[in-house]
């Protein structure tokens, strides 16, 4: 499978969604208020692992174009321990910061664009996760939430190389967990245009979204949970990955 990146198309109200393989589906919205898709979602399979990135851009989509991209080439090794994940998401602050940023920048009057991002590898059962940001995962098992990745209030990118705007810093920020799933266990990545889908606010809880993992069918998971987006108002961009073991 080439690696899939979206979206490819922005229209309010629609939803561009892609089923690369059997059991996982994409998909992102620029939703019904705004004009811009800032998110960013893509994944390939490498073998006998699957990789997936979904990234929530600030103040421009370019930041998070670059983290999905970097997260999803096919020879990009991915990281087995903290270190190696420091390294690589170090790297990533770095070309972001080569882009947009500069040595002196005024916090109040400078916005370069900036991501929150979450990438994970799958592989026999194991999800390896490497978080920045306030982008979720969950785990659902049997309709209900069983893991749940921590987040964090900040953006990669020129701020938080430089500290600026209560960016945290990478080596504070970054979260790396491995988790053990079982068969039939439902992976959830998604941007907070999904559960604050009134902006900004806690709209859909984490138990309704675990409830809607219950049935077998894929399909019927995303759509419970975009009609629900929509129903609520759409206010921000929202994107989802639903994965099935």
């Amino acid at each position: 499978m080439k690696k899939i990146i979206i979206p490819t198309i922005t229209k309010t109200g629609f939803i561009e969604k892609v089923e690369p393989v059997p059991n996982l589906i994409l998909g992102t919205t620029v939703g019904l208020v705004k004009s811009i898709n800032e998110d960013r979602s893509g994944c390939v399979l490498d073998g006998s692992s699957l990789r997936i990135c979904v990234a929530d851009g600030h103040w421009g989509e370019a930041s998070a174009e670059i983290i999905v991209d970097r997260w999803i080439k096919k020879k990009l090794v991915f990281p087995t321990n903290r270190v190696e994940v420091l390294s690589e998401v170090i790297k990533i602050e770095e070309k972001l910061f080569k882009l947009f940023g500069k040595t002196n920048m005024n916090p109040d009057l400078e916005f370069t664009p900036e991501a929150s991002f979450i990438s994970i590898q799958i592989k026999k059962n194991t999800l390896k996760a490497i978080s920045y940001g306030d982008t979720r995962l969950f785990v659902a098992r049997k309709g209900k939430l069983k893991t749940q990745l921590a987040t964090r209030e900040t953006w990669l990118g020129a701020f938080s190389k430089l500290g600026l705007r209560n960016r945290i810093s990478v080596r504070e920020g970054l979260v790396f967990e491995e988790i053990q799933l079982q068969e039939a266990d439902v992976v959830l990545i998604f941007t907070d245009g999904i559960d604050q889908c009134v902006y900004e606010k806690d709209t859909l809880s984490s138990q309704f979204l675990a409830k809607q993992t219950k049935t077998d069918a894929v399909k019927k998971i995303f759509d419970s949970i975009f009609d629900a987006v929509f129903a609520a108002g759409a206010e921000d961009n929202a994107t989802l990955a639903v994965l099935k073991v």
